[in-house]
């Protein structure tokens, strides 16, 4: 398996080796051939998940919901079979839950990921998920072992309130919600996997005290957790204890206010620090389609051949990789002609999004975000084809919280698009969204840091100090201008710089020399 490592990017142990792969095709033949990989931490080695389940008293809630998806309410929404049983319900909470973990688990490769189950009340205990004679806590996603569906699917559907009822049954006591139990328990079974990314999807309709030292634990383990807050009462505030756990990892807490939407927002979830893969042959380049757990596949039509694929990532930090796999395609009689590239069945051309250095300001964060937008094919090229196409400029409180939409444009047939906001002090990051246009895939870019910004004034005897961060290098000179005189000086130091002044604030210009110019910025 090809790989290499991203550098730079810092913050949670899970992110700090995130990584691109692509996997040797097997033995293909002209026509449809799909590339797979791995993006983000570990992108290599076996993939192994734990579904974690809310099976509290508070999850036979929101009972109707369609949890199957069908449209309508009905016998198949009793996903555990325990409507006619004391409080037990069609549609509830836990019915969606089981629901979402049977959808995402048949939207993962079945070769190279494995899959196990914890549930929990007011204790929390990890399922047997096969009937031979040991505990076993890892299956693949769709081994059946002879049954008609695959073992974890059967496991999902026997958790009822406040029990797992196979493969070995488990009592998870009574009323409460047990987080920390539920955390440690994934945690220690996740350690006895094979190296590679490891997740624990969290899924639960409430709130839930966690102990410092298990969020502790989470932020120093290898193991990335997406959470889910399913109903109205779930909540993903940046003190709730759903957001403090995805947060630890470097992930989301994604709030799922119906129920029957929960299957849909896991299928269609992705790694929080990839932005999006690229891959290209021969200067065709499609946007790769990337699961829950970062693992992608491209779609191309080859003719018979040798061709190198070229995958490249981009993470929301701003850093971008990518590797190279060589493989032979043999020819086959309905193939294509030998040598020729084209998008796959379903396949949409690639998309970048190119955003200009933004100008400083004293705010945190910039008003005004210009760019343009075009598509990628071993480079960014502009392209009339994605005249009207919509973007959106998006803002968040912090790592892990939601993103929303600030403002929105649509690009010109010169690509160029222009986006303004309110800047407020609670948001901390900026991206902007290309959406899907004309066969072309959406793209996803952080917005560059301005050269000056986040500037404070704090009073300081008769007069004041400014602290501002910067873009400019360790040792960068900087001067404070009144009037073109220069009052002050300092030097950048870990991304900032200080200066002191006397006087109105706004009768100042900050000058911070560069190796090839100056950036200035009237207070």
């Amino acid at each position: 398996m090809a790989a290499v490592a991203v550098a730079g990017l810092t913050a949670p142990p899970a992110l700090s080796a995130a990584t691109l792969s692509i996997d040797a095709p097997a033995s293909p033949t002209a026509g449809t051939v799909t590339l797979t990989g791995k993006v983000g931490p570990g992108a290599q080695g076996v993939t192994s998940v734990m579904y974690v389940l809310d099976a509290s008293i508070s999850t036979r809630s929101s009972a109707g919901s369609d949890c199957s998806g069908n449209g309508v309410v009905g016998d198949e929404d009793d996903l555990n079979g325990d409507r006619g049983t004391p409080g037990g319900k069609t549609g509830d909470v836990l019915d969606c839950e089981i629901a979402g973990v049977l959808a995402l688990n048949r939207s993962l490769p079945q070769t190279g990921t494995q899959v196990g189950v914890v549930a929990l009340a007011q204790a929390a205990a990890a399922a047997d998920v096969d009937p031979g004679a040991s505990a076993t806590a890892f299956v693949a996603p769709g081994f059946t072992g002879g049954d008609p569906q695959p073992r974890i699917e059967t496991v999902a559907r026997s958790i009822v309130r406040q029990r797992i009822g196979l493969y070995e049954p488990r009592d998870l006591g009574g009323e409460g919600t047990n987080f920390d139990g539920a955390i440690d328990i994934a945690l220690s079974t996740l350690a006895s996997a094979p190296a590679g990314p490891k997740w624990i999807m969290f899924l639960s309709d409430g709130e839930a005290p966690v102990d410092d030292a298990v969020v502790e634990r989470l932020r120093n383990s290898d193991v990335q957790l997406r959470s889910f807050g399913i109903g109205e009462r779930a909540t993903c505030g940046r003190f709730a204890s759903l957001y403090r756990l995805a947060n630890a990892t470097g992930e989301t807490c994604e709030l799922v206010p119906n129920p029957a939407s929960l299957a849909s927002r896991l299928t269609a979830s992705q790694p929080d620090s990839v932005n999006g893969v690229t891959v290209t042959i021969n200067g065709v380049s499609v946007a790769a389609d990337i699961d829950a757990l970062g693992g992608w596949n491209a779609r191309f039509t080859l003719g018979a051949g040798t061709y190198t694929a070229t995958a490249r990532a981009g993470f929301a930090s701003g850093a971008t990789v990518s590797t190279e796999r060589t493989f032979a395609v043999a020819p086959s009689a309905a193939g294509p002609p030998p040598g020729s590239v084209s998008p796959g069945p379903g396949s949409l051309r690639a998309t970048a999004i190119k955003v200009d250095k933004p100008k400083p300001t004293r705010k945190a964060l910039p008003a005004a975000v210009t760019g343009r937008v075009g598509r990628f094919a071993s480079r960014f090229d502009v392209t009339p084809r994605l005249d009207g196409a919509t973007v959106v400029l998006e803002a968040r409180q912090a790592d892990g919280a939601a993103w929303k939409a600030v403002d929105r444009d649509k690009a010109d047939r010169s690509g160029r698009f222009a986006l303004k906001w309110r800047v407020k002090k609670s948001m901390t990051m900026l991206r902007v969204v290309l959406r899907p246009h004309r066969g072309f895939a959406g793209s996803v870019v952080p917005v560059p840091a301005p050269p000056i910004s986040n500037c404070k004034v704090t009073p300081r005897g008769n007069g004041w100090t400014l602290k501002c961060s910067t873009t400019a290098k360790n040792g960068s000179r900087v001067r404070l201008l009144k009037g073109g005189t220069t009052v002050g000086f300092g030097r950048v130091k870990d991304g900032a710089f200080y200066l002191r002044g006397a006087g109105s604030v706004g009768a100042f210009t900050v000058d911070v020399a560069t190796r090839k110019k100056h950036i200035r910025l009237n207070l």
